[in-house]
């Protein structure tokens, strides 16, 4: 913003300067050319970036409380992959895929609807999940809520068969080029149903941490 206005006030001074020693009003020069940069401040910022990728949203959770996450992405995952991962989501409900995360109790009727973010300054490319209705994240919904996220993560890289994406990430301290993020193994919650009204955790990623569980 500082250049821009900067870059503009110097534009304008030296086209006044220019209309003066040539004989011509500085003034009229001077207005049109505020008018035209604000003018074309305001419709720049109306106008959809060229070139830029869209922002892509299908599906509809409602109106209830809901959650979300959110996953990284490749550049191969495109509009046929996210209306892909959307029916695959909505058949995991009537597939029993919730059944072993919900401790025997009935997996509540989800709607999802999904949002391909492009990258940003400040965000990786990535798919945006939200879901109806809301999960009780830190208490009898616990297992079901990374259940979910599982599921989606599982789900996500059965369709997403590109690179990883290399947004040029270094390290701080050394300034070495740390390469493109790879996502390790996939790890499945374990749920430790008898602990569930305890008040401890009762969610495990290993059978061995499950049973150290008390």
């Amino acid at each position: 913003m500082f250049i821009f206005i900067a870059a503009s006030a110097v534009l304008v001074w030296s086209l006044g300067w220019r209309a003066k020693h040539s004989g011509l009003p500085p003034w009229r020069t001077v207005a049109t050319t505020v008018t035209a940069t604000v003018v074309w401040f305001v419709l720049s910022g109306a106008l959809p970036d060229l070139g830029s990728e869209p922002k892509i949203t299908i599906g509809d959770r409602g109106t209830r409380p809901g959650g979300g996450f959110t996953h990284s992405i490749s550049n191969a995952f495109q509009r046929a992959q996210l209306e892909m991962l959307q029916a695959r989501a909505q058949q995991l409900g009537p597939s029993g895929a919730f059944a072993e995360f919900s401790c025997g109790d009935s997996v509540p009727d989800f709607r999802f609807e999904l949002t391909l973010e492009p990258a940003g300054e400040y965000n990786e490319r990535l798919i945006d999940v939200g879901y109806t209705p809301r999960l009780e994240i830190g208490g009898a919904d616990r297992c079901l809520s990374f259940g979910l996220s599982y599921l989606f993560d599982t789900t996500l890289a059965e369709i997403d068969h590109g690179p990883p994406v290399d947004y040029g990430y270094v390290n701080p301290s050394t300034g070495e080029k740390l390469g493109p993020y790879i996502r390790g193994p996939l790890r499945k919650p374990i749920c430790r149903c008898d602990l569930r009204h305890s008040g401890r955790e009762w969610v495990a990623w290993s059978q061995q941490a499950a049973e150290a569980l008390r």
